[in-house]
């Protein structure tokens, strides 16, 4: 029983050895700018800068018209966008200038994670 104990566990041992410096190899190769210090992935964030047209609280939704965002290869545009924090829409009015920032919530779904009043 020994010997067959020594004879299952020297080939993993071996393995191993074989496997783990590539992986580690492997690792040190990725790119990481994107990653935050606690292992997560950070969120690419867009800045638009826009004029607020309507604001539905109940609905967190937003209609604003907006210049080009370069980033997400956009043109400036009339939409509606959702917010992540309906409370952010309290102090909106139609007309007002704003600044905000989008994060991506799904594959190509968009909503705005800060928006601020530009004064």
């Amino acid at each position: 029983m020994i010997m067959r104990n020594r004879l299952l566990v020297a080939p993993l041992i071996l393995l191993s050895l074989t496997v783990a410096p590539v992986y580690a190899e492997g690792m040190n190769s990725h790119d990481h700018a994107h990653m935050h210090t606690d292992g997560s992935a950070a969120v690419q964030a867009h800045q638009g800068e826009g004029t607020v047209n309507k604001v539905d609280i109940k609905a967190g939704k937003i209609n604003l018209t907006h210049g080009p965002i370069a980033s997400l290869n956009w043109p400036g545009m009339t939409m509606d966008l959702d917010v992540q924090n309906k409370d952010s829409l309290n102090d909106l009015k139609p007309g007002q200038k704003i600044v905000f920032k989008l994060v991506e919530a799904r594959k190509r779904k968009y909503v705005i994670s800060e928006i601020s009043i530009v004064k």
